[in-house]
């Protein structure tokens, strides 16, 4: 009986898991298949920068295709809006990479790589959350 209890909490425990492996953007799927497959330092910020970079890449298509459904006022306002999250993601880097670059231990290295991704792919999602909400029209 309790072996049963047993399973049946682990089944139950790993469902949600799954479910978000399947939600998973394809980036961050790729990411972590690449970390999977070399875990090392050096492997982790591969990963984790070419994840960066395809982030930018979608950020830059979901704000190209803004463009195209907004109306001129609207883009006026985001386009504002974009050159100011370019000088706050500048100065979040560097002071990113400047706080973890005094701390001891190679961990610290892909930490600060994935905490720089991350400032981009949270602008990504909200361009195309935006791009949604948009269309909604």
């Amino acid at each position: 009986m309790k072996t049963a209890l047993f399973i049946l909490a682990l089944v139950a425990f790993t469902m949600p898991l799954r479910a978000d492996d399947e939600t998973k953007h394809p980036i961050d799927q790729a990411m972590e298949a690449a970390i999977d497959k070399d875990s090392s330092t050096a492997g982790m910020v591969r990963a984790v920068s070419k994840a960066n970079k395809q982030w930018d890449a979608e950020m830059n298509d979901l704000y190209q295709d803004l463009k195209k459904s907004m109306k001129p006022e609207e883009w006026a306002a985001l386009v504002t809006a974009q050159k100011a999250w370019i000088v706050y993601r500048d100065a979040q880097t560097k002071s990113i990479v400047e706080t973890y670059g005094h701390m001891q231990g190679t961990m610290y290295i892909p930490m600060s790589a994935s905490d720089v991704m991350e400032i981009t792919k949270d602008r990504a999602l909200f361009l195309k959350s935006l791009k949604e909400t948009v269309s909604e029209r």
